[in-house]
C-alpha cells in the first residue's frame, strides 16, 4: 500500500467535520480542486474504497469514513501530543503563566498537575497570579497569562476551553444578616426579584447569565444594581450593610467571609465547573505540555 501522507489524514478529518469542500478548503488555506484530488488519492491508497458520498448539494461520510473517522480521532490527537511535548523538550523548559481566579475550586488537581509538570520537565516553572475581580479574562486576551482558571459556562470564540478542574459547585446568594432573606434554608431565583441584586461584573453573558438570570423563572425581571467594587473586603462592607445580594458560588463565599454576611444555597440553578481556558489559534508548546498533564488528573 502507497504511504499515507499525515496531511492527507489531516484535511480527511476537517472535511468530515465540515463535511463542504468549499469550506473545508477554506480553512486549509487550498483549492476545492486541491481537495477534492487529496481525498481522491487517499481513497486510491485505502484500497479503492470511498470515505465520502458526493452529490451536488451534499457531502456525507460513508460506512467506511465513519470507521476510519472514529479510530483516525483519537490516534491523531495522540501523535499531536507526542509532537508537541517533543517540541517542548527540543526547546527547552520554559515558564508557563496561570491566571487564578478568587476562589476557584479544583486548585488541588491543579496543583498536583503543576508539581507533576515540573517534574517531568527540569527547568520548566509555573506562574501564578490573580485575575484581578473585575476582569476575569482580561489578562489571558492581553497575553499577561498563557492559562485562564475560569468558571463555565464560557463560549469565546477566541477562548479555547480545556481541562474541567472541578464540576460540583453549589450556587449561593450571599446577604447580610439582617437581610430579609437572610434567614431562608434556600432560594429560588425568584426570591431575589424583590431585591436589589449586584451585577455581575468582570463576566461574559454566558457566565453571568449562569450567575444570575436577568428574569425569573416566571418572567420577572432581576432588579439589578451598579456596585462596583475594587476589592473582596468592600463587597462584603456593602452586604453587611443590607445594601445588595450577591449571587455566586459556594467556595468564593466560604473563603471571603465576613461576620454579618450568611450564604444560602440557591436551589434552582445548576451546580457550577471550573475549568482551564487558553487562546485559540496561539501556539505554545509549554502551555500544551501543562494542559497535557493536567488532563492526567482532570477526569472529564
Amino acid at each position: 500500500m502507497p504511504d499515507v501522507e499525515l496531511r492527507e489524514l489531516r484535511l480527511f478529518l476537517v472535511l468530515a467535520e465540515e463535511l463542504h469542500f468549499g469550506r473545508t478548503a477554506e480553512r486549509l488555506g487550498l483549492t476545492t480542486s486541491r481537495v477534492s484530488q487529496t481525498v481522491r488519492a487517499l481513497e486510491r491508497k485505502l484500497g479503492g474504497q470511498l470515505l465520502f458520498c458526493r452529490t451536488s448539494r451534499v457531502v456525507e461520510l460513508t460506512d467506511a469514513g465513519r470507521a476510519l473517522h472514529a479510530e483516525l480521532v483519537p490516534a491523531v490527537a495522540g501523535l499531536d501530543r507526542v509532537l508537541r511535548t517533543a517540541k517542548f523538550r527540543g526547546s527547552g523548559p520554559g515558564v508557563v503563566r496561570v491566571g487564578l481566579l478568587n476562589a476557584a475550586s479544583g486548585v488541588e488537581v491543579l496543583s498536583r498537575a503543576i508539581e507533576r509538570f515540573e517534574a517531568r520537565y527540569a527547568g520548566a516553572t509555573v506562574q501564578l497570579s490573580a485575575t484581578p475581580f473585575d476582569d476575569r479574562l482580561g489578562p489571558l486576551r492581553r497575553r499577561e497569562v498563557d492559562i485562564a482558571v475560569t468558571r463555565l459556562p464560557l463560549d469565546q470564540p477566541d477562548i479555547v476551553v480545556g481541562p474541567v478542574l472541578s464540576v460540583a459547585d453549589q450556587r449561593v446568594v450571599m446577604v447580610g444578616r439582617t437581610h430579609p432573606l437572610a434567614g431562608r434554608a434556600d432560594l429560588s431565583v425568584e426570591d431575589l426579584a424583590d431585591h436589589d441584586v449586584r451585577r455581575p461584573y468582570g463576566l461574559t453573558a454566558e457566565q453571568a447569565e449562569a450567575t444570575c438570570p436577568a428574569r425569573t423563572p416566571s418572567g420577572r425581571q432581576i432588579r439589578f444594581v451598579d456596585a462596583p467594587v475594587d476589592d473582596n473586603a468592600e463587597l462584603l462592607y456593602l452586604l453587611a450593610r443590607g445594601r445588595l445580594v450577591h449571587p455566586t458560588v459556594a467556595p468564593f463565599a466560604e473563603h471571603f467571609q465576613h461576620p454579618d454576611v450568611v450564604a444560602i444555597p440557591l436551589r434552582d440553578l445548576p451546580r457550577s465547573a471550573c475549568a482551564l481556558a487558553c487562546l485559540r489559534n496561539v501556539e505554545d508548546p509549554n502551555r500544551d505540555a501543562l494542559l497535557d498533564v493536567v488532563k492526567e488528573f482532570s477526569t472529564t
